[in-house]
C-alpha cells in the first residue's frame, strides 16, 4: 500500500497535464478520451484533486468551492486498471434536489453519452468517463453555484451513482494564496 505522501504526488503528476477550462462534457457528449499521467504540478486555490477508486468510492466526500473563485476546476484520476466499459469513473455535479432526475435521465442517455444526458441544464459540469490510470479536468464558473444551495457530485456509470457520492459547498471564503495540496487533503 502506499503512502499518503507518494499518493499526492502521483495525483498531483496525473492530473498535471489535465487542460484549465476543459469543455463540460454534459454540453459535448464523450469527448476524446482522456490523458494517462503527466508532469507534477501545484494545485491552485480554486481546484481540487479527486481520485476515483476501485470499490465504488471517491477519495473525498466534500470539496469547498470559495465564492470569490470565478472558475473552478476539478481534476479527477481513476485510480482503477480496468477500461471505462466495465468500471469507468467520471465526475458529474448537479443540485442535489436534481440528483435523482439527473440519474434517470442519464440511464436513458447510455454508454454512448456515459450516462450523463447531453444538454441538460441541471448538469453544472462533468469529466467524460474514464479508463484506469487515465485521469481528465473540468471547469465551471462559481457564479453557477447559489448561496445556501446544496450541491452533490457522482459517478454516473450503472451501479456507481449511489455509492461514489459528495458535496460541493460554496464558501464565502478568501482565496487563500497558494495552499499546499498536502493542506487541502489534511483538512
Amino acid at each position: 500500500m502506499s503512502s499518503p505522501i507518494s499518493r499526492s504526488l502521483l495525483l498531483r503528476s496525473a492530473l498535471a497535464s489535465a487542460a484549465l477550462g476543459a469543455a463540460s462534457f454534459a454540453a459535448e457528449g464523450q469527448p476524446g478520451h482522456a490523458h494517462h499521467p503527466a508532469a507534477t504540478a501545484t494545485p491552485g486555490p480554486c481546484e481540487a484533486f479527486i481520485e476515483g477508486q476501485p470499490g465504488k468510492r471517491f477519495s473525498t466526500q466534500e470539496i469547498r468551492v470559495s465564492s470569490r473563485c470565478d472558475l473552478f476546476t476539478v481534476h479527477l484520476v481513476h485510480t482503477g486498471r480496468k477500461p471505462w466499459q466495465q468500471a469507468g469513473h467520471n465526475w458529474v455535479l448537479a443540485r442535489s434536489a436534481d440528483i435523482d432526475a439527473v440519474i434517470a435521465s442519464g440511464m436513458q442517455a447510455g454508454p454512448d453519452r456515459a450516462w450523463v444526458p447531453r444538454g441538460d441544464a441541471r448538469v453544472i459540469a462533468a469529466t467524460q468517463m474514464l479508463s484506469g490510470g487515465e485521469h481528465a479536468s473540468v471547469s465551471f464558473p462559481v457564479a453557477r453555484l447559489k448561496a445556501g444551495e446544496q450541491y452533490t457530485y457522482y459517478c454516473s456509470f450503472p451501479t456507481h451513482a449511489e455509492p461514489m457520492r459528495g458535496q460541493l459547498v460554496l464558501v464565502d471564503a478568501a482565496v487563500p494564496a497558494g495552499p499546499s495540496l498536502a493542506a487541502a487533503q489534511n483538512r
